[in-house]
């Protein structure tokens, strides 16, 4: 079982949405219940899409041309920006879910499903132009931000979107996501971390030591020669892309000890609820239910699950 800290989220929230990202979801199964779930996991809120567009241009794009040592003009970043906007949303837009054909990996930049098309609430043209302009001042806030800059232009070689994977328990495997690791020649580490919040009140100081402690666990053929590090000693960048606020994080013996806690309960908690069993020997009424009604309303299995209830 892979653990992530991402779906120590979900499973607090709602353990039967854990369940069906989880554990039933898979794009390869023959089942139709499991394909579907596999794509009901990829709506997104138009807030999520427009992170997500604004994630994949700074890793696919600015990452890069920061390895290359030729700088992404800005004007450049909202360009490809706003041509992967459009060509996203006018696909989301047919919403070819249904479809017996669609397969996410052959569509390319394009894919994308958005949660509204599903749901009965399209988007507003409002929505989708103030999504646009957050695309735009994320972009434009990167590009000024002074300890950012300095953090890219001063490494050696910048990783994006790096797959962590170290043991956590027996059984299970954590996986983490960096959004961004930058190796510097006698010194260490950066990982960053882009938030696209509109308010940018939370204080992501767990997650990041989750990604330092897996990072000081790692290694991979793209990582210095000589790479070895600590968490308390990886910098730590929580940078707010909508707010232009820089939060730098720096571990303790405390907090590493906290993270590492935090990490082992979650994952000892799910792996108790699976147990081994096959996928088909889990159902959904093992896993509790969410206790906020607003978390079914936002839940991209909202229909899965309820069919499940209203059946048993």
């Amino acid at each position: 079982m892979r653990w992530s800290y991402s779906a120590s989220r979900t499973f607090r929230k709602c353990q039967r949405q854990w369940y069906f990202k989880n554990v039933v979801a898979n794009g390869r199964a023959k089942e139709p219940v499991r394909r579907r779930a596999y794509l009901l996991s990829k709506l997104q809120t138009v807030s999520a899409w427009r992170g997500q567009i604004v994630d994949d241009v700074i890793s696919k794009v600015i990452v890069p041309g920061v390895n290359r040592r030729s700088p992404v003009m800005l004007s450049d970043a909202k360009a490809l920006a706003r041509d992967r906007y459009e060509r996203q949303l006018e696909f989301a837009l047919r919403h070819p879910i249904n479809d017996p054909d669609l397969r996410v990996g052959e569509e390319g930049d394009e894919f994308c499903l958005l949660y509204g098309m599903e749901y009965g609430s399209p988007p507003s043209e409002d929505e989708l132009e103030q999504a646009w302009r957050e695309v735009e001042q994320a972009l434009a806030n990167l590009y000024s931000m002074d300890a950012v800059r300095s953090a890219l232009k001063t490494s050696e070689y910048v990783i994006a979107q790096r797959p962590l994977q170290v043991p956590l328990i027996d059984g299970v495997t954590t996986i983490s996501y960096p959004d961004v690791i930058a190796f510097r020649k006698a010194e260490p580490p950066i990982i960053i971390d882009w938030k696209v919040h509109v308010f940018g009140e939370n204080d992501a100081w767990l997650q990041l030591a989750i990604y330092a402690i897996a990072l000081s666990r790692s290694k991979h053929k793209d990582f210095p020669a000589d790479f070895g590090c600590t968490p308390d000693h990886v910098r730590l960048l929580e940078v707010q892309l909508l707010t232009g606020l820089v939060r730098e994080h720096r571990l303790d013996v405390d907090q590493m000890e906290d993270a590492e806690e935090y990490a082992v309960d979650s994952a000892y908690e799910m792996y108790c609820l699976v147990d081994e069993r096959k996928n088909v020997d889990v159902d959904a009424e093992d896993f509790l239910p969410a206790v906020s009604a607003e978390t079914c309303q936002t839940c991209q299995f909202r229909s899965l699950c309820w069919e499940k209830v209203n059946a048993n």
